[in-house]
């Protein structure tokens, strides 16, 4: 069961794992670590968790892609 949000004509439905993801994306983003954030999920395994990393790692990249030294 989710949550409902709806603004004129803008429908979204959030599930409880699609909170979950971006509340673990979020933490690791500001900059938790690995074994807090896998912890605070209740993951028995931290290789559930990494997942989160690879989001982070590609955002990172990201930033760094828009410097340009011309």
């Amino acid at each position: 069961m989710g949550s409902s949000f709806n603004d004129s004509s803008i429908e979204i439905h959030i599930t409880f794992h699609c909170f979950r993801h971006t509340y673990a994306t979020l933490q690791m983003a500001a900059g938790s670590d690995i074994f807090t954030v896998s912890k605070m999920l209740e993951h028995k395994n931290i290789k559930t968790a990494q997942i989160y990393t690879k989001i982070i790692d590609e955002k990172k990249r990201e930033t760094t892609n828009k410097i340009s030294f011309k």
